[in-house]
């Protein structure tokens, strides 16, 4: 039977879900997927590496299904589809996958949370846009503005993990976006229709 990565993750991380990430042993992924060790060790070197890119598939999907970005009705919202897309998928891993994510890239950089270029391009191109429609009014660089929300984003997540999944994980950045970007007043409380 020929096994890929992609499986070994998805097996991986349905297990870390149901029992808890350190509850779970490589032994336990090799028997769901009856597989040796060997085996799973010629496609990764340790648990951790099953969970250090739970974002990628995220922002693929973001990327390329645009289509609920162009059926919005305004460039902040497209803004807020992206980062509740976001939080939606943070929630669904949990605190506990988050949480090992953290610890596994302060051990060493392992870049799970650098910038995705193609979602960095997206969203200055839908700052710019806000900024031109006077959706909001913070006329900083767009690039730094998305940087700014970016890791105040990282910032939330890591509350979020640290307070075992308080519930104003959301609430809380949406409230930091509507301030760090100025928001319009006609648009300020549009966050709500996300939580």
């Amino acid at each position: 039977m020929k096994i890929t990565k992609e499986e070994i993750s998805q097996t991986a991380v349905q297990l870390f879900l149901d029992k808890g990430y350190n509850n779970v042993t490589i032994q336990d992924i090799c028997n769901e997927l009856h597989i040796t060790k060997p085996t799973l060790y010629k496609y990764v070197n340790n648990k951790e590496e099953l969970i250090l890119d739970l974002y990628d598939s995220t922002i693929d999907h973001l990327v390329k299904d645009t289509y609920k970005l162009v059926d919005s009705d305004s460039h902040y919202q497209q803004l807020l589809i992206v980062f509740s897309t976001l939080i939606k998928d943070t929630k669904k891993y949990g605190y506990d996958l988050f949480s090992q994510m953290f610890i596994a890239n302060l051990k060493e950089n392992r870049h799970s949370f650098d910038m995705r270029d193609n979602l960095t391009k997206l969203c200055i191109i839908i700052i710019k846009k806000a900024q031109e429609q006077k959706e909001i009014h913070n006329l900083s660089n767009p690039e730094i503005l998305y940087q700014a929300l970016a890791h105040a984003f990282t910032g939330h997540e890591a509350l979020w993990c640290i307070k075992k999944d308080s519930p104003c994980f959301d609430e809380a950045f949406y409230l930091s976006m509507n301030a760090l970007l100025e928001v319009d007043s006609t648009y300020q409380d549009l966050y709500k229709e996300y939580l």
